[in-house]
């Protein structure tokens, strides 16, 4: 892999930087042990489901790899036990066994996710259910389709969990010491407003706190794709994910990571690593996605002269408004070379989902198969 990067803005603005890495990213040893049973183990990139937005029955991958088809996933290692009793069945026994390449940024050290797989495939339909379990929580997804007809497909993917192990925004009380403080600066002190907003960044905090939670938060997502007999295929997905923030929530997420960045840049020592920590924590919440209800139309066609094909993604956040846009675009040269580009654009406010952290972002490629 070879990697070029240019910083345009930011604390890195002007600075470029080239680097480039050998690995391999997927093997897999495979033995049949006996009539219908096979055994591997191996790096994989482990997918399953129907849908584009997300995969949230897949307990073992974040990115499903259809956000950037040219942008490769990281394998994980995995050992496998495979039964298949029937034509129409097929059961799976699988365990992570290390995190391999996919090094996921995370305050939690790496532990083994245990899953149970029954899946169905019919003419027309198909069906899986998957029974995962890592350390003491226990996950249920499913992930289902039925062809109605020769141009339109429905299906549906979800996964349900009792409790939540992302980092939700809390409120401290009151404590002694922030009280002390601002008894001892009056209001119009020149020290006051440092004051304040070290207090403030003191008074919440990324927490936990669903933890332990006995309600069970599910994650559904429904879709359906309709391809055109000369146009192309356009597909439409609703997701509800009962973990995401809701709106007070959200609300003090996007305060409290406000003050922490500030006590990063401009308050130094303690006040600084607190800040330091706090972004680090609201930059990584475990969550998929931050809030609850998202829509996302997509179009795509291939076989363009013969050459071509394109995707086109509207992404929507239904509860803070904003926005991704992401087109993809590649060209064969023949049988071996291909040419892409990708390019992704958000929208929305400054304390909002996609309005966060990049405004736009394209890549540019050569891909050669053996």
């Amino acid at each position: 892999m070879f990697d070029y990067r240019y910083w345009k803005e930011g604390q890195r603005e002007g600075e470029d930087d080239w680097n480039d890495e050998w690995y391999v990213n997927e093997w897999l040893v495979r033995l049949k042990a006996a009539e219908r049973v096979f055994l591997s183990y191996g790096r994989e990139n482990l997918q399953w489901g129907p849908s584009f937005l997300y995969s949230p029955s897949n307990p073992f991958f974040f990115d499903n790899g259809r956000s950037n088809p040219q942008m490769e996933v990281a394998g994980m290692d995995f050992a496998r036990v495979v039964f298949v009793p029937h034509m129409l069945w097929t059961v799976s026994f699988m365990v992570n066994t290390d995190q391999g390449r996919n090094t996921l940024i995370s305050t939690d050290p790496f532990e083994e996710t245990y899953a149970a797989k029954i899946d169905y495939t019919g003419n027309q339909n198909y069906a899986s259910l998957i029974l995962s379990h890592k350390d003491d929580d226990t996950t249920l997804g499913y992930f289902g389709g039925w062809t109605v007809s020769d141009a339109l497909l429905l299906y549906s993917e979800g996964s349900m969990r009792q409790g939540s192990d992302a980092l939700y925004p809390n409120l401290k009380r009151r404590s002694l010491g922030q009280s002390f403080l601002e008894a001892l600066f009056a209001p119009n002190s020149e020290l006051r407003p440092i004051l304040d907003r070290y207090t403030s960044l003191r008074s919440a905090y990324m927490d936990k706190t669903r933890e332990d939670d006995s309600k069970i938060y599910p994650t559904i997502l429904v879709g359906g794709a309709y391809t055109f007999e000369d146009i192309g295929t356009l597909t439409l997905e609703y997701m509800y994910h009962a973990q995401g923030y809701d709106e007070d929530e959200a609300d003090l997420y996007y305060s409290l990571r406000g003050r922490a960045a500030y006590a990063y840049l401009d308050m130094g020592a303690y006040p600084g690593l607190l800040g330091q920590f706090t972004l680090y924590q609201t930059g990584n919440t475990g969550l998929r996605f931050l809030r609850k209800n998202y829509t996302m139309l997509q179009y795509y066609k291939g076989n363009i002269f013969n050459r071509m094909e394109t995707t086109l993604r509207w992404t929507q956040n239904v509860d803070d408004g904003s926005a991704q846009f992401l087109g993809l675009l590649s060209y064969s040269l023949g049988n071996h070379v291909e040419l892409f580009s990708s390019g992704v654009l958000n929208t929305g406010k400054e304390d909002s989902e996609f309005g966060t952290f990049i405004n736009y972002q394209v890549m540019f490629g050569l891909k050669y198969t053996l």
